[in-house]
Order: structure tokens, then C-alpha cells, then sequence
């Protein structure tokens, strides 16, 4: 075994020394970029074979999709639709999309938007008791009132900072909507 690896070793190097600059390619530079696999049997035992199928995922689109939200103006924290929770663990920011479609025409336009709240105890009991936004994340959007019944907000980008996040919803227009959350998660 320890030969094994004192053979690896020498070709890493000998890889290393014929490469431009004398260091490994980057990843994506189209080279084969070497691995080296130690195994240290007091400690942790390598057993069997290590490898990648294809590409690694550095992002995931997160979707909620066509959720009905009735007038509740921004500030009726008492009655934001709650649409579930977003799972963010293992990445580090976050693209947020919102679109949706009017049940109906309205008369008058408002705010429609999505807030996402830590998945915390502390953050959501002030939520509930004192209708109180900590740490809040938003996207929202002031969709004219067309003959069109579509509209989106603009994507805003945040850094992930805790490993779960709710999602509530409210619409500020006089008729109900349907939206969709999208939560672009990326590395």
C-alpha cells in the first residue's frame, strides 16, 4: 500500500512539473486534473472505489409553484399566506423570482411579494406574537393593472444565511392571485 502511494505521489509531481507554470490545470480548462486518494488505516480506511458520474450540481432551482393568495396587505402579518419552507443547506446565495396570474380583473393595483423568514423559532415567534419581520428576505413586485393577467418581479439576489427559510405571501390587490416562487440556489 505504502508503495502504492509513494508511485501516485511521483506522478502527481511528475504531472505537476510538466504542466505550463508547474502547477495543476483548473478544473474546466479541459485537462485531466489528477487525484489522489491517502489512506490512513488508523484512522480512516479507504475502502473500494471513489468516483464522480457525471458534473457536479452547484445550483438547484427551488420552485413553489401556484399558490392562491387573497388581499392581505403587507403590513396583516396575521394573515400572510404561509407557503412552506425552502431548504438552502450547502449553498451560499439565493436568486428569488416571483411570478403569478390575477383570479380576476382587478381595480386596484398594490404589492404582491414573497418574504422568506429564517427557519428559526426565535424569528417566527416574533412573526406570530408581535407580527415582527426579522432577518427578512423579500421580492415583490407592483404589477400594472393590464389587459394582461401575468406578472413577475424582478429576481433579487441574497446571501444564504441559515439552512431553512419560510416563505409567506401576501397580495395588497383587491382580487386573489396565484404565485410562484423560484428559489435559484447557487455556490
Amino acid at each position: 500500500m505504502h508503495q502504492t502511494l509513494v508511485s501516485l505521489a511521483i506522478a502527481g509531481l511528475m504531472t505537476l512539473a510538466g504542466s505550463p507554470g508547474g502547477s495543476f490545470p483548473r478544473a474546466g480548462e479541459g485537462e485531466v486534473v489528477p487525484v489522489m486518494v491517502t489512506n490512513f488505516p488508523e484512522t480512516v480506511q479507504v475502502e473500494g472505489s471513489v468516483a464522480v458520474k457525471g458534473p457536479i450540481r452547484r445550483s438547484t432551482l427551488t420552485t413553489i409553484a401556484d399558490v392562491v393568495v387573497p388581499p392581505i396587505k403587507r403590513d396583516d402579518t396575521n394573515h400572510y399566506i404561509d407557503a412552506g419552507t425552502i431548504s438552502t443547506d450547502g449553498f451560499v446565495g439565493t436568486v428569488l423570482s416571483l411570478l403569478g396570474e390575477f383570479k380576476g380583473q382587478p381595480q386596484r393595483a398594490g404589492e404582491i411579494g414573497a418574504i422568506l423568514l429564517p427557519d428559526d423559532d426565535f424569528v417566527i415567534r416574533a412573526l406570530t406574537e408581535r407580527g415582527q419581520l426579522l432577518l427578512v428576505e423579500e421580492v415583490k413586485t407592483v404589477p400594472t393593472i393590464t389587459a394582461s393577467p401575468y406578472f413577475a418581479a424582478k429576481p433579487v439576489r441574497f446571501t444564504v444565511a441559515y439552512p431553512r427559510y419560510r416563505v409567506f405571501l401576501y397580495n395588497a390587490c383587491d382580487k386573489s392571485v396565484s404565485v410562484t416562487v423560484h428559489a435559484y440556489l447557487t455556490d
